[in-house]
């Protein structure tokens, strides 16, 4: 069975088959059930600022209307170099959730936490998308996290796409890096143009089902197990 990725997926044939294995799950018609059912998993974010955090805020409340019990979770920041368990940290309490969303602003704390996913939140700007090649390159020694974009604030899907195919292009090129496009936020539901509605979760809502049926999350269980 052929994939219908688009080429800036495509790692070259000597390098991991990790996208490979991300990419089935996205395409499969089933989420992926195989973690624990009782562990909460963290989805990590890096904001390109603190003003994003209505992202993380709104997509907790819709992941919650869509059946999957989710919770918001805050770290005092910055981290240093150290390695710190995620589970002791104040904020981060989440018995009885499905999902942890973790918005983060620093790549000190991306580092010492040693997420093996996280998802980036790029403004529509090509100077925006800069600094997320710049936060990319900082991240692209090992251990390599996987990398999904979302795009806040284009026109349209056309110009989403050309700002995503600008960044993946490059991290792959350039770093070896493949990135998962997990939807964008157009500019007229942000809310600096648009006030809550419908139309703003209907994109809300495609970005968590991408989120939950790709498995792009980390349990934290099989982080307690890492060490």
């Amino acid at each position: 069975m052929t994939t219908q990725l688009s080429p800036v997926w495509q790692r070259r044939p000597a390098s991991s088959d990790r996208l490979a294995r991300i990419s089935a799950r996205f395409l499969s018609d089933t989420p992926d059930t195989a973690d624990n059912a009782d562990s909460c998993r963290t989805i990590p974010f890096l904001l390109d600022n603190p003003g994003q955090s209505w992202v993380t805020h709104d997509l907790c409340r819709v992941l919650g209307q869509r059946g999957h019990k989710a919770v918001l979770c805050h770290l005092d920041e910055p981290w240093n170099s150290q390695q710190r368990d995620l589970s002791g940290e104040p904020g981060t309490r989440t018995e009885g959730s499905q999902y942890c969303l973790l918005p983060v602003t620093s790549l000190e704390t991306v580092r010492a936490a040693r997420f093996d996913h996280l998802v980036l939140l790029v403004p529509a700007s090509l100077s925006a998308v800069r600094t997320a090649y710049r936060r990319i390159k900082a991240l692209s020694e090992e251990p390599r996290p996987e990398i999904g974009i979302v795009v806040v604030g284009p026109r349209d899907q056309h110009a989403a796409w050309r700002y995503f195919r600008k960044l993946a292009v490059g991290s792959l090129r350039y770093l070896d890096m493949p990135l998962l496009n997990l939807g964008f936020l157009p500019e007229d539901v942000t809310p600096e143009h648009g006030p809550v509605n419908h139309h703003r979760k209907n994109f809300l809502a495609r970005i968590s089902e991408r989120l939950v049926r790709s498995g792009f999350y980390l349990s934290a269980t099989d982080r307690s197990a890492q060490g």
